[in-house]
Formats: C-alpha cells, structure tokens, sequence
C-alpha cells in the first residue's frame, strides 16, 4: 500500500462485477474482510455488491467495508422505468418524458441502499 500510495482497495472476496442472469450468487468471505482489514490502514472498497443480499452488505460493513459500489442495480432500475414507461406510452419519443419512470426506478434503489448503508 505504502509503495504505491492507493487510498481505497478493492479486494476480492467472494463478489463479481455486475449481476448476471443465471449465475451463481456471490459469497462474500467476511473473515477475508475483516483479515484484510486489520493488515491495511486504507478504506477497503465492496466493488460489484450489486446482487449481494442485505444481510451480507451488513456483515461486510461490520467487517471492514466503507464503500459499496451497486452500478448494475441501478442500471437494472433505468431500463425496468424505460421499459415501463414504454410500454405505458408506446409512441412517446420526448426523452425527458421517457426518463421519468426511469428516474423513479433509480430513486427507490438508491434510497433503499441509502437506508441500509447508513443505518450502520
């Protein structure tokens, strides 16, 4: 860490980029977290907790994590507004029209991981 001044670490434990369709849920290894933890003196970052049940976001903060990165959760909201949005107004093509459910969708993942995040 020292040597090449990094400030936040994204280690690999047991979680993967993106939520993919049919794959295996992650894992998290919270004993992992936590060794890691106590060996580096620098924010350890959760990167793809997209997918990653509540309960295990939990335990991973409690083990060392401080910053959660849930990307694809949020893309997933975009797209089921767009589509909502579409399929409730098929020939609307006024993109500030059509990003309205999409904006609603992202809002309520957000403000459910808000909650979840800083109640710890």
């Amino acid at each position: 860490m020292k040597e090449t001044g990094v400030d936040l670490l994204a280690p690999a434990v047991g979680n993967y980029h993106g939520m993919v369709s049919g794959s295996a849920k992650s894992s998290l290894n919270m004993k992992r977290i936590a060794e890691i933890k106590k060996t580096v003196e620098i924010t350890l970052v959760l990167h793809g907790g997209s997918g990653t049940p509540d309960g295990d976001f939990i335990k991973a903060i409690n083990a060392g994590i401080s910053i959660i990165h849930v990307n694809t959760e949020i893309r997933i909201a975009w797209r089921k507004g767009i589509e909502k949005t579409l399929r409730k107004d098929s020939d609307e093509v006024a993109p500030y029209k059509l990003m309205v459910g999409s904006i609603e969708e992202m809002k309520q993942v957000v403000s459910a991981r808000l909650k979840l995040f800083s109640r710890l």
